[in-house]
């Protein structure tokens, strides 16, 4: 390589902001506080004032835990081992539980300067506090795990907290003898195996695949949350807009059950594309958005403009919003992630006005400068606007003021238009930090945050139940000790003269009189529960203690105020218990 490369390039995979032309067809994902980006090409001026054109064969980072402009951005590089594929649309998926992303699996060979594939392997990246990492090669070559796949090429993909589904895909690149032809069904890989398996998949309004749309993985809702297909192509006719697949259907996959169902939406779908990219985010409101952004129609030129779009899909209703933009530099092949409160993190994409579609690296989509200094903008959620400036350590995402207004005016109605297994899955919900972080590639999307245990829902309401019941039991029981010591001790001691009527918790004679919560002496302590066993309260107890219980709160000054109870608790004969009923609207 001459010199005035390495002058301009900086470091492999590096360009200096004022060289940098392009990036396209990488993947992106977010792991603690760094994003890295795998795979792909990019395009940059030399000294000469010439465009270059290459394949990224490292690895590269960024710093989320510092802010940052598009002009002061500090992108890292790591080397990668001999035998680790560089390719486009690659995979690139973390397992926060062990700390590692997987890369290896999908993806084509870059049309720069790679004509033929690596063979199927799989390499895991174990990353450090700097940007960097170490890599190990986890299955090679020769496993027969390969022998009943094929590596596929512009997949559908998003990974959840321990799974990574790849939906469809083609293998043109891979048997060049044979025609084109897509890859129908999906395959599921399980990061804490490290295992693969074939899965069918009826979905997608494609009947023998799909490849290009984009898939987000949704932590928010199901079990085990929901992944969430859409767009695409299921024909195979180059350049022109046949067998696009409309986004007003989506389709839903839940890795429970590993069942699919398609879900019409409502609102103002995105117009059917290919290559776009997606991210989403928990608001602070108990939904879900999926931030969707270019893509193009599969022809280039100046019917690319239409294509360079913003649309947000909010879950549970299965609703669009289009997001006011002037259509002006239609992007494909490029990647998009959370990185945190509100922000949208767009890295990279060709320029979909070109006019020459043939493959090879002088393409004119690889010539143009991108209007993005590095290829980054942030796109707010909040406010629907883009910037060039990250801010680490941001507020929590909460809706912009078009989709509260929708939820207030829409109540409950969506959930006529829903699948009723999808309407089901919606109800099990767990929402944690409304600040998450989102992976892509430029096919592909999928959230990394770790659903927690579901939420309170009517499968464990009544565990809740019996666990406040207990609690109950276990006050009045030790209530009634704590009467009978009082009872025996004040029998024995010697007669007082005008005995307070109110007895005040003390420390002990040495007490302060703090006004604050006390401890009790050593020999005040409630009395356990003797071994006999426990017998069921009678009709009349119930109704008792119903009457009796009351809510105790507890003050900083060691007050306390009780009242009566919100709520009726019941017990069954056969050990069930109920409580009012309670719920969230969105």
């Amino acid at each position: 390589m001459r010199s005035e490369h390495l002058e301009t390039r900086q470091a492999p995979g590096v360009v200096a902001t004022s060289s940098y032309l392009r990036r396209g067809y990488q993947a992106s994902t977010v792991a603690g506080d760094w994003v890295y980006i795998d795979g792909g090409q990019f395009s940059f001026l030399n000294d000469a004032g010439q465009s270059v054109y290459e394949y990224s064969s490292t690895l590269l980072s960024i710093d989320l835990s510092k802010s940052w402009t598009n002009a002061t951005v500090v992108l890292q590089s790591t080397a990668k081992p001999s035998g680790l594929p560089s390719l486009d649309n690659p995979s690139l998926w973390y397992y926060e539980a062990d700390d590692l992303l997987y890369t290896g699996f999908t993806g084509y060979p870059s049309g720069i300067g790679v004509l033929q594939s690596d063979p199927l392997s799989l390499w895991s990246f174990k990353p450090d506090d700097t940007g960097s990492g170490a890599w190990n090669q986890v299955i090679d070559s020769n496993s027969s795990v390969w022998e009943p796949l094929t590596r596929p090429g512009g997949s559908l993909m998003a990974y959840s907290q321990n799974k990574a589904l790849v939906l469809g895909g083609d293998r043109a690149y891979y048997e060049p003898v044979s025609p084109q032809t897509l890859m129908s069904g999906a395959v599921l890989f399980d990061m804490e195996s490290q295992s693969f398996t074939n899965l069918s998949a009826q979905c997608c309004n494609a009947t023998g695949g799909i490849e290009r749309g984009a898939m987000e993985f949704v932590p928010s809702f199901g079990p085990e949350g929901l992944f969430i297909a859409m767009g695409g192509l299921n024909g195979l006719t180059y350049n022109t807009t046949d067998g696009l697949v409309g986004l007003s259907t989506v389709s839903v996959f839940d890795p429970a059950t590993q069942e699919w169902y398609n879900q019409t939406t409502t609102g103002s779908p995105p117009s059917p594309r290919v290559s776009f990219c997606t991210a989403g985010i928990n608001s602070t409101n108990g939904t879900y958005e999926i931030f969707v952004y270019g893509g193009y129609g599969w022809r280039f030129g100046d019917n690319s403009i239409q294509y360079d779009t913003i649309n947000v899909l909010t879950l549970p209703a299965f609703h669009w919003f289009s997001v006011p933009y002037p259509p002006q530099y239609p992007r494909f092949a490029h990647s998009c992630n959370a990185v945190g409160g509100s922000q949208i993190l767009s890295i990279g994409g060709l320029d979909a006005r070109a006019t020459n579609d043939l493959p090879g690296p002088a393409n004119e989509y690889n010539n143009s400068a991108d209007q993005f200094l590095q290829g980054l903008a942030i796109f707010d959620m909040t406010t629907m606007a883009f910037a060039d400036n990250f801010t680490a350590a941001a507020p929590p995402y909460e809706q912009s003021g078009v989709v509260k207004q929708y939820y207030a005016q829409a109540q409950q109605n969506y959930m006529k238009t829903l699948v009723p297994e999808v309407a089901s899955l919606l109800q099990v919900t767990h929402f944690t930090n409304t600040s998450t972080n989102s992976t892509s590639t430029n096919s592909t999307s999928a959230s990394n945050s770790q659903p927690p245990k579901p939420s309170p829902s009517k499968s464990n309401s009544g565990a809740i139940a019996g666990g406040t019941i207990a609690g109950v039991l276990v006050l009045f029981a030790s209530a009634i000790s704590i009467i009978i010591y009082l009872k025996k001790k004040r029998k024995n001691a010697p007669p007082k003269a005008a005995p307070s009527p109110v007895a005040e918790l003390s420390d002990g004679p040495d007490s302060k009189k703090d006004k604050g919560l006390q401890e009790m002496q050593e020999d005040f302590r409630p009395l356990e529960l003797s071994g006999k066993p426990l017998h069921e309260l009678s009709e009349q107890n119930l109704q008792e203690m119903e009457q009796s219980a009351q809510k105790i709160e507890l003050h900083a000054g060691g007050r306390s105020e009780m009242e009566q109870p919100a709520q009726k608790i019941e017990l069954h004969a056969d050990g069930r218990s109920e409580m009012g009923a309670y719920g969230n609207s969105f």
